[in-house]
């Protein structure tokens, strides 16, 4: 019926399209560039080995270091850490003041702070 001979139509002029843009590729020029690609693989492969490599450092198991990681954060909160208490405390007077005056009202700025003269 006429939907095959539409199909079968199209089908040829598909093909000699393919056929003439196969023609415009130059097989050589693509199998280069792949060449050219694969040795650029290659060569930054190659950089990364160089750049990995450990100096005087011994292999490290990546379970072993994660175990002595977690043990020193088991141990990293059980010392004294009283040092903390003074450095929660806050500060009730100005500095440089003696702590007994407060300041005028219009002796503030915009922020509540003492004024500078």
């Amino acid at each position: 019926g006429i939907v095959r001979e539409a199909v079968v139509s199209t089908q040829s002029t598909g093909l000699k399209e393919m056929k003439r843009e196969y023609k415009k590729v130059n097989i050589d020029k693509i199998q280069d560039l792949q060449d050219d690609l694969q040795d650029m693989m290659e060569d930054a492969n190659e950089i990364q080995e160089i750049m990995g490599q450990q100096y005087g450092m011994p292999d490290v198991d990546d379970a072993e270091l994660e175990a002595e990681l977690d043990a020193l954060g088991d141990t990293m909160f059980d010392d004294d850490m009283s040092y903390l208490d003074e450095a929660s405390e806050v500060p009730t007077t100005i500095p440089g003041s003696s702590g007994r005056e407060e300041p005028a009202a219009s002796q503030l700025d915009e922020f509540g702070l003492p004024a500078l003269s």
